[in-house]
């Protein structure tokens, strides 16, 4: 896919340069899916296996969030290769000198002793498929435990939006690699990039750190493999097939907001509703206790998934997610 910058928001040069320098290591195998991409959307994974000439328009500003993030990944990596500096943070954790003596990071396989405490970084394992190589590049893992760093929104956190493929995405790395990850869960680290010290201190439900790590358990070997077979399975049926037999993206899959409801008393004044329903049900209940004399305008929730798919400028539903007003371009 051929990418086309665009300069809207009149960034400096200092920061195009930082936003368009893309460090991930891409695969130019057509048969190589990644771990990432396996657990993307069907049709996604589909339109843009059938359309690899696709090209992108992207203006340099919207990189900065996902450079950021990039940046906060590398920034660990390289924090696991200085060996004092990982030395001295677990000593600071309160970690035994014997424990220290026995850390080891990235060690090959002939220099692994019965008593080393073992931790990978930065792994790429991989697996056939039938045709498929399913590939996939980890965190961290210490002692088994599977850590991956995410940089996100409080809100991506509270309402547990990415849960489902944080759990998918970890449970395929311990299938890849299940002689350095042997943990039931996967530990994630959040690292949130709009967090609010004063809304921590008025809500106790909000984080109350910049940071803040939790466990989520990841599916057992077997289901994993059923998982990843069935995925692949899946991709091999569609793959050959038209845009209009392909599965549409569900709801979720497109981040949708909920649909709203909105009630107005005065069927002859929009501008402002009297109030919003967040059910059908309830909005035509008021609409009742007011002598049906309002009106119920049904507001279909936007999407904003499509905005990072590779495929949204040749993907029907994506036009008529458009046309309807549900995406906005």
């Amino acid at each position: 896919m051929s990418t086309f910058y665009t300069n809207k928001a009149n960034i400096s040069p200092a920061l195009a340069v930082f936003a368009t320098h893309d460090t991930y290591d891409h695969n130019s195998d057509p048969n190589t899916i990644s771990a990432t991409s396996l657990i993307k959307p069907l049709r996604q994974i589909v339109l843009t296996r059938q359309n690899k000439e696709l090209s992108k328009e992207i203006d340099v500003a919207d990189l900065i969030a996902s450079r950021m993030g990039t940046a906060i990944h590398e920034s660990c990596e390289r924090a696991w290769h200085d060996k004092d500096n990982v030395l001295n943070a677990f000593k600071m954790l309160g970690m035994s000198a014997d424990y220290l003596s026995r850390v080891v990071v990235n060690p090959p396989d002939n220099e692994i002793k019965p008593s080393s405490i073992l931790i990978y970084t930065e792994q790429r394992h991989t697996k056939k498929v039938g045709k498929y190589t399913i590939s996939g590049k980890y965190d961290v893992v210490i002692e088994g435990m599977l850590n991956d760093y995410k940089s996100t929104s409080v809100w991506s956190y509270i309402y547990g939006s990415n849960v489902d493929n944080y759990t998918k995405q970890g449970s395929i790395y311990r299938w890849l690699a299940p002689h350095q990850i042997y943990g039931d869960y996967v530990k994630i680290n959040y690292i949130f990039t709009d967090w609010s010290k004063a809304k921590s201190k008025q809500d106790t439900s909000y984080p109350q750190h910049r940071v803040h790590s939790r466990n989520y358990f990841l599916m057992s070997q077997e289901e994993a493999e059923e998982w990843v077979i069935n995925r692949v399975n899946q991709i091999s049926l569609l793959e050959n097939l038209p845009q209009s037999a392909l599965p549409e993206c569900s709801e979720e899959e497109l981040w949708a907001s909920e649909t709203v409801y909105k009630y107005y008393k005065n069927p002859t004044k929009l501008s402002r509703s009297t109030k919003n329903f967040s059910s059908m049900n309830d909005a035509l209940a008021r609409q009742a206790s007011d002598n049906n004399v309002g009106t119920v305008i049904t507001v279909p929730g936007g999407v904003k998934a499509c905005t990072y798919c590779p495929a949204i400028n040749i993907c029907d539903q994506a036009a008529e997610l458009i046309k309807s007003n549900r995406l906005l371009v």
